[in-house]
């Protein structure tokens, strides 16, 4: 998040929201996210995390509808970690005069899922729930029309030209020769709602070998085959990590059972599953966008090699269109 935004965050902005949902305050645990602020705590014996929104990254409205999309798949048969109501019967809670709004939500004991370690049984579940997902938003299109953003508007694409140095300038045109191509693409109800929006493998959890969907901060509308290009981006391992065969036959076995899962519970054309590596790129473009936002380059020297190696392969993939993976999606 923005300097400013944090700077604006301060105890006395934790203990209000806390207090609004019956938080101990010596119970807090800081679980360092990356968009808002948020915490483990204890209520009643019962383990939530606390997240606190800053009104310049959602609107109230905007979190409500989150919310209802939440409730909506728990309802219907999606693991999901669901919302907890404030001491007051609200969802959402005003912090600071409302500065800052402040919602809860069950804590699950599940783990963060590792790359490349999972089970294919887990891989396939991730599958089954995204399908159930896409199918269940299908028929909410038909009804409901959920205040979320489109695509095209998360704020590290919006903002691009602010955080990027003058010399990538290139990441700018390549994005928006990228952004014309998608903006072209039918948006029907067998291809385009609301989806997850930011699928990976912190956002699910393991829960012996089932899964939990948790964070739906990024729900959004676009195109369905979007929440399977970017659970994908972040399971490949870049190549410092792990190259050639082994990268790729990793790639394989997290893609193959998560679309046998995926089409136990929705039907999606091969035409979109071709668009897998434009979405991909999507995301890269996006993940490049928010480090030069978030990350202190007068600092560059002590960041970990992870990070720089996987600036300089986003980087040189976007200058010189290169795929993130060679790969057939369609097998």
């Amino acid at each position: 998040m923005e300097k400013h935004v944090k700077e604006l965050f301060t105890w006395k902005v934790l203990n209000e929201a806390a207090q609004k949902f019956n938080i101990v305050e010596s119970s807090l645990k800081d679980l360092e996210g990356f968009q808002n602020f948020v915490y483990f705590g204890k209520s009643n014996e019962t383990s939530v995390v606390l997240r606190i929104t800053h009104k310049s990254h959602r609107t109230e409205e905007e979190i409500l509808s989150e919310i209802d999309f939440i409730n909506y798949l728990a309802n219907n048969n999606v693991s999901v970690a669901k919302a907890v109501i404030s001491i007051d019967g609200e969802f959402v809670e005003r912090i600071d005069h409302g500065e800052f709004y402040a919602t809860s939500f069950v804590f699950s004991n599940g783990r963060k899922a590792r790359i490349a370690e999972e089970s294919n049984l887990f891989y396939q579940r991730v599958g089954n729930y995204t399908g159930r997902t896409h199918k269940l938003s299908k028929n909410l299109n038909s009804t409901d029309d959920l205040n979320r953003r489109q695509w095209h508007e998360k704020e590290f694409l919006i903002n691009m030209k602010k955080y990027l140095p003058a010399e990538l300038s290139y990441v700018i045109h390549k994005y928006e020769i990228l952004k014309n191509e998608l903006s072209r693409l039918p948006k029907n109800t067998d291809s385009y709602g609301i989806i997850h929006g930011d699928l990976n493998h912190g956002n699910y959890l393991n829960v012996d070998d089932d899964v939990v969907f948790i964070d739906f901060d990024e729900a959004e509308y676009s195109w369905f085959v979007s929440d399977i290009a970017i659970p994908l981006f972040y399971e490949i391992p870049i190549p410092w990590v792990v190259d050639g065969k082994q990268r790729l036959e990793i790639t394989k076995r997290y893609y193959y059972n998560f679309m046998d899962g995926y089409v136990k519970e929705n039907t999606i054309d091969h035409a979109w599953l071709k668009l897998i590596p434009d979405f991909i790129n999507l995301r890269q473009f996006g993940v490049v966008s928010a480090i030069y936002r978030s990350y202190n380059f007068n600092n560059y020297d002590n960041w970990s090699d992870w990070d720089k190696e996987a600036l300089k392969f986003y980087l040189n993939n976007i200058e010189n269109d290169i795929p993130y993976i060679e790969m057939d999606f369609c097998r």
